[in-house]
């Protein structure tokens, strides 16, 4: 089970990149997932901070993931081409664009958190809050998932979780400061 690749996150074939063409490539996913988790989270932290609304936050969210989902699928695609000496394909943008699709999906648990927000049904304050909560939930899973992949223990899964959640947390301060 440890060579064949989990199907917990995104059930997209994609071509690998790195080794041999037409085997399944779900490491770049994964890696888009979690860096698309820590992204939200450091962005709701400050929208949180600067009291924003929660549709503007709902819009500064998906916006921001979509801005970093073109940057992200842009410079692989450079970077194939220079690597490889590639031309541009159709092919290998929608592979690559696929591949860098979980980290606007890294975003949808809070942005509807944050739209029952704007729908009143909680306030701005407490819509923020709880989006920002499901980041963090995000990153604990993933570190759960991590562990537990690793490892193939419950008590290893745990342990990531809790390590790699705390890593999380320490680059959305960062981020939190940065943007500040």
């Amino acid at each position: 089970m440890a060579d064949r690749p989990s199907r917990l996150c995104h059930p997209l074939l994609l071509i690998d990149r790195q080794h041999r063409p037409g085997t399944a490539l779900f490491a770049d996913s994964f890696a888009a997932g979690v860096y698309g988790s820590i992204v939200a989270a450091g962005l709701l932290a400050a929208v949180r901070e600067a009291h924003m609304s929660a549709i503007g936050s709902a819009v500064s969210l998906l916006s921001t993931m979509a801005v970093f989902w073109l940057a992200h699928v842009w410079s692989q695609i450079t970077g194939e081409r220079i690597y490889r000496g590639r031309r541009f394909t159709s092919e290998l943008a929608l592979a690559i664009a696929r591949s860098e699709w979980p980290l606007v999906e890294a975003a949808f648990g809070p942005t509807v958190m944050l739209l029952l927000g704007w729908a009143g049904l909680f306030t701005d304050h407490v819509a923020l809050t709880v989006a920002l909560a499901i980041c963090v939930v995000q990153l604990l899973g993933w570190g759960f998932v991590v562990g537990r992949r690793a490892y193939s223990r419950w008590y290893y899964g745990a342990l990531s979780a809790v390590a790699n959640g705390l890593l999380g947390f320490a680059l959305v301060v960062l981020e939190t400061n940065v943007l500040h």
